[in-house]
């Protein structure tokens, strides 16, 4: 029997539906994104949000803790391996937390700021070609539903 067969409710069938639509196109747009990210910079879509969450934060520095809690690409659970990577690349710095001895302070380098403006710009390219059958007015509903779709998910949680 197919699943939706198993789902008598109209509403709850096109709810499934939508969300499966989402998740392969989040997915068709992470591979995308992340293969272009690979093969222009030599950098991952996880490498690419850390400098994102870096750039975008006060000071480009945030604790490790909070910087792992920001990361949308991939799972946070090996934070202490991708920091030593870009730490390595000379991408980022780490230092002492003051106001937690057991942390780190993660700061984004020169070098990794002018790398994610670079990132960037091809990114916004890159998002804006894959969404270009999609008018403005189009993109403001969708993005505002969306929003509107995490803001009452995270209230479940």
């Amino acid at each position: 029997m197919s699943p939706s067969k198993l789902i008598k409710n109209r509403r709850e069938q096109q709810a499934v539906r939508l969300w499966l639509e989402l998740l392969r196109c989040a997915k068709m747009m992470e591979t995308s994104f992340g293969s272009k990210l690979r093969k222009n910079f030599g950098q991952s879509l996880t490498r690419f949000d850390a400098l994102s969450q870096l750039y975008r934060a006060d000071g480009m520095t945030l604790p490790v803790t909070i910087l792992a809690s920001r990361l949308l690409a991939a799972s946070s659970k090996n934070i202490t391996g991708l920091i030593d990577r870009m730490e390595n690349d000379g991408l980022v710095v780490r230092s002492p937390n003051p106001d937690d001895r057991r942390s780190f302070i993660v700061r984004l380098t020169r070098k990794g700021a002018s790398m994610f403006e670079d990132m960037a710009i091809e990114h916004g390219h890159w998002v804006g070609k894959g969404l270009s059958e999609i008018s403005a007015a189009e993109l403001r509903s969708m993005q505002s539903s969306i929003v509107d779709l995490r803001k009452h998910l995270e209230l479940m949680e």
